[in-house]
């Protein structure tokens, strides 16, 4: 997974806050804490989806359709934004999920960037294309022995020919 730093983060946030008007006030007070506290924005990540067992923070813009402010933590789900504060002030150095939600995030590369799914969704998309390339060599790799097996046979190599069955059988297994 790729790190991204503290000051990218509070960057964000304070573009965030300069640029949309928040639903909720209160929530705007706990994105200015998160901003100026470097040990909150070192555990904290951006995402897509809750992580109900896992300290998660969903705030919206008024342009969202999405409520204006969730806190989720150990199960537990609550629109009391003081809840959120104090788990944050008890325990800053515990991972922090956040959710922001506003009209064009998901063309906003600023955000985009950040949000942890689609860099784990990267990560795994370049692991399945390592997986498929080898694959495809391997299959390119055992036609050409069976080619030269097959030339070896018309220009009557007997030698050559076992070699490369050897050959072939070794990589199939």
């Amino acid at each position: 997974m790729n790190w991204i730093s503290t000051t990218k983060k509070g960057e964000f946030l304070k573009w965030f806050l300069d640029h949309h008007q928040l639903k909720n006030k209160e929530a705007r007070r706990l994105i200015e804490y998160i901003q100026k506290n470097h040990h909150l924005l070192k555990n904290l990540s951006f995402t897509e989806s809750v992580h109900p067992k896992e300290r998660t923070i969903m705030i919206s813009s008024i342009s969202s359709d999405e409520p204006g402010f969730h806190f989720y933590s150990n199960g537990f789900k609550t629109e009391d934004v003081s809840r959120a504060f104090g788990s944050l002030m008890n325990n800053p150095t515990d991972k922090i999920f956040i959710i922001l939600h506003y009209f064009g995030k998901h063309s906003d590369h600023r955000y985009t960037q950040l949000v942890e799914t689609h860099r784990i969704h990267s990560i795994k998309q370049f692991e399945q294309s390592e997986k498929d390339a080898k694959a495809t060599d391997l299959v390119v790799e055992i036609a050409l022995l069976k080619s030269q097996i097959n030339k070896a046979l018309d220009d009557r190599n007997e030698e050559l020919f076992h070699e490369l069955v050897k050959k072939l059988k070794e990589i199939q297994k």
